[in-house]
């Protein structure tokens, strides 16, 4: 999961930005009365020399020269332990460039507005810039005493400021009123230091509430008083400044955006820098003859002491993957990972960390960086990786355990798991190398670690199970672009401007693509781009997941649990199988007003659209729409009548799939969960907007009229008779059928949809209403479930309808694998 750069937090607006030259302060408080005389304290040596008094628990900044300018970075050294907060260990907030500047008895800290500037020689313009938006203060200091070795402040209360804003995100996650109990807080002097290059204060804050949600009394032994640990850090700004790389949105990587006001009108104010750590070869000579060369500084990362085997072994050598790949930008030896020294925390500015992170509940690993705004350079990480998720690994594989070949699984759960942490933990370094997330690799030969992958599970000849090549085992050929472009070294600005471009070019023409976060969704037109997806296409890819999906339905058993599990742990591991092909079925879903695009730029040869041909528009619809038959949708019997409900001592989470029959397991609701799945997705108002647009311009294109008649003629072509001597097969049958009413009356209803889209829909509800009043000879079920229909098409048409009244299958959410 992607996390480039400290969310933006209260204290500051947009950081990724670059600045040239010193700001003068705006709207910085006025002067105020001399100081007053303080005695001498003794001072720790370091960028801000500190002292923390024992006695008054206050702790004391030296500022040797006031006006510098200071990287400021905030983090939360401990978490909560809940998905739903959002606040983690190890968790990154703000990072800013500020300065103290004195007014009198105080000195205020002043936050730097990075997000703008000028970047010319026109002190003028520049000043324009700078009086036409606001800096912040950020703190104000009482001045102690002036000496020889600089202005000593009182800081406390700043460093028991709650800065990250843990009050926000607990409020706005509706966890609670709290509120900061400066009675209860204290600076932490263990880990209050400061070094040459470096300062570094702990706090630990606590919170109060009188309302603690049932999330806070779940992780805290008192949920009304809760201590949280923010670390602070100043270090010096990277100098001399990391010169700017010139963004391409291909390339994969992470931008840095600020607006330069001094770009001309046929310019864009909005510009854009690569993210990135600072390599520069200790062998210019060489590096220049092509040969592979060591960098005057390596990345090092740091690794948590508290990270177990095997784990601990995965991640280093999923890690250390990117070794490899930086040897293609002509480095060696340029990435490593090493414990962390004794009695360092590895929060401190200096040493990038590798952090193992617990919540109560599966969550997302993250890959945050902390970035220098001028420039866009890389300077501080802390990677951290989700304990819970080869919990999510081991329940797949244990889904696959009773269809196993004779000779067993080509892998060991331990393997297995194992395969997908090294990926793992390959996939959140490269964000914090600068990489983004690319969502067509997996299609193209897994070509970048960056992608969401999902185990590659085929049938071979004899059609048993084969998981041996599950998940990649190295850095792919999209990562080998992100990387040249990024760390490749060049002598001159022209000399980098040819070779970026040459770098690009080079891998359009082998057919590498990228495709970003927001392109993905299931609402999307880009079938490749899609999460969890295995396979060269996605046609391929649902034939090979529905295919395995069948056998392993056809298998599942109660050995799927381990021994001693209390067997309602089946319907967790069930829910895995019986959505094995979800997510091609999303890909596969986009066919249907298909449209494939680059991010062109001109004078480039990328492709900026093409409309999917007609013919594999209607193959997938075809492929999509026997999902939605009752063979497909069943669950046998007997899978239900092995799943007892949750045992006494254990919670739900062993369950994944809901069930509205109370003790009983509803195959039948599960069903109908999965059928509204795929209508919601063939429905979607920008698919059906993309079908009349696409139809519109050329009358070859698959048109709205079609993929709704052929939804309707398969879910209710087939009568009832036809389905009645098979298991749960009329029921079946009407759950698909409910399922694309109430999809069609959503579509019509969408205040999003288009004028021709709600025609278009209308005319088949009307249709509809219409089939469904022909009832005569039809069972009391299926005449009380056609008048029931009759009444919700005739409600939308009077202009009654409401959604939230329909009768709606619980969604069945898998957590990512």
């Amino acid at each position: 999961m992607k996390a480039l750069a400290a969310r933006s937090r209260p204290v500051g607006i947009a950081l990724f930005a670059f600045i040239a030259g010193a700001c003068a302060p705006a709207g910085v408080p006025p002067a105020e009365g001399p100081a007053p005389a303080v005695a001498p304290a003794a001072a720790e040596g370091g960028l801000l020399p500190l002292r923390y008094d024992a006695a008054t628990g206050k702790v004391f900044l030296t500022v040797p020269r006031l006006g510098e300018r200071l990287l400021y970075l905030n983090t939360l050294a401990t978490g909560v332990g809940a998905t739903a907060a959002g606040l983690d260990r190890g968790q990154l907030g703000d990072n800013a460039v500020v300065r103290f500047e004195r007014r009198g008895a105080r000195v205020y800290l002043i936050r730097e507005n990075t997000a703008v500037l000028a970047r010319t020689d026109n002190p003028a313009l520049q000043r324009s810039v700078e009086e036409s938006f606001p800096s912040s203060v950020l703190a104000s200091f009482v001045v102690q005493r002036d000496g020889p070795g600089g202005t000593v402040v009182d800081a406390t209360d700043f460093f028991l400021s709650d800065v990250y804003d843990v009050i926000g995100s607990l409020r706005g996650a509706r966890l609670g009123s709290v509120r900061l109990d400066r009675e209860r807080s204290f600076i932490d002097s263990t880990n209050t230091r400061s070094f040459p290059e470096n300062t570094e204060i702990r706090s630990v804050l606590t919170f109060s509430t009188d309302d603690p949600s049932f999330v806070l009394r779940q992780v805290a032994p008192d949920a009304r008083t809760i201590a949280i640990e923010q670390h602070h850090s100043f270090l010096r700004l990277p100098a001399p400044p990391l010169p700017l790389r010139p963004f391409d949105p291909r390339s994969g990587l992470f931008s840095n955006d600020f607006f330069d006001f001094a770009q001309p009108f046929s310019g864009d104010y909005r510009q854009r820098a690569v993210v990135r750590w600072r390599l520069e070869p200790s062998d210019t000579a060489a590096y220049l003859r092509g040969e592979k060369v060591e960098p005057v500084k390596p990345i090092v990362y740091y690794i948590d002491a508290g990270i177990p085997e095997p784990y601990r072994s995965a991640f280093i050598d999923g890690g250390r993957w990117w070794n490899e790949v930086l040897g293609a930008a002509g480095w060696r030896n340029a990435f490593r990972i090493e414990s962390l020294p004794a009695g360092v925390s590895p929060l401190d500015a200096r040493y990038p960390a590798i952090y193992w992170v617990h919540r109560m509940q599966r969550g997302p690993s993250v890959g945050p960086s902390m970035i220098d705004p001028r420039t866009g350079e890389i300077v501080k990480t802390v990677v951290r990786m989700d304990s819970y998720r080869s919990l999510v690994d081991h329940d797949i594989y244990m889904g696959l355990l009773p269809a196993a070949p004779p000779g067993g699984l080509q892998l060991t759960a331990e393997q297995f798991a194992m395969a997908r942490r090294r990926q793992h933990s390959a996939h959140e370094i490269g964000h914090t190398l600068g990489i983004a997330h690319n969502y067509i690799a997996a299609t193209q030969g897994r070509s970048s670690v960056m992608d969401y992958p999902y185990p590659l599970i085929t049938l071979d000849a004899q059609g048993r199970l084969d998981i041996s090549d599950a998940y990649r085992n190295s850095g792919g050929a999209h990562d080998t672009l992100a990387i040249r472009y990024a760390y490749t070294w060049f002598r001159t600005p022209a000399e980098e401007a040819a070779g970026l471009s040459r770098i690009v070019r080079d891998a359009e023409a082998r057919g590498l693509r990228f495709i970003a976060d927001q392109h993905v969704g299931a609402a999307g037109s880009f079938p490749s781009a899609s999460q969890w997806i295995e396979g060269s296409d996605m046609l391929t890819a649902l034939r090979r997941t529905m295919a395995v999906r069948r056998v392993l339905m056809d298998r599942f058993d109660e050995r799927a649990a381990q021994p001693g599990e209390p067997l309602a742990v089946l319907n967790r591991r069930f829910a895995h199988v019986y959505l094995h092909h979800r997510y091609a079925l999303v890909g596969a879903t986009k066919y249907v007003g298909g449209m494939e695009f680059g991010y062109a730029l001109r004078g480039e040869q990328t492709e900026p659209t093409r409309i999917l041909p007609a013919a594999e528009q209607r193959a997938a619809l075809r492929l999509v729409l026997s999902a939605l038959t009752p063979r497909e949708l069943r669950i046998p019997g007997r899978i239900a009548a092995m799943i007892p409900p949750v045992p006494a001592g254990y919670d739900s989470d062993l369950t994944l799939i809901p069930t509205p029959a109370g003790t009983a397991f509803d195959p039948i609701a599960a069903a109908h969960s999965l059928a509204q799945e795929i209508v919601n997705g063939l429905l979607h108002p920008q698919r059906a907007a993309r079908l009349v647009s696409f139809h519109a311009r050329d009358a070859s294109n698959l048109s709205l009229d079609e993929v709704i008649t052929a939804l309707i003629e398969t879910t209710w072509g087939t009568s009832t008779s036809d389905v009645a001597g098979e298991e749960q097969g009329p029921e079946l049958r009407r759950v698909a059928q409910r399922a694309t009413v109430d999809g069609l009356l959503d579509l019509a209803g969408n205040s999003a949809a288009t004028a021709g889209v709600r025609a278009t829909v209308e005319h088949h509800l009307a249709l509809l209403a219409r089939r469904a009043n022909l009832s005569e000879g039809l069972s009391a079920a299926d005449q009380g479930h056609r008048a029931a229909i009759r009444r919700d098409i005739e409600r939308y048409f009077d202009g009654r309808d409401d959604p939230a009244k329909r009768p709606r299958p619980a969604p069945i959410g898998l957590p990512w694998p």
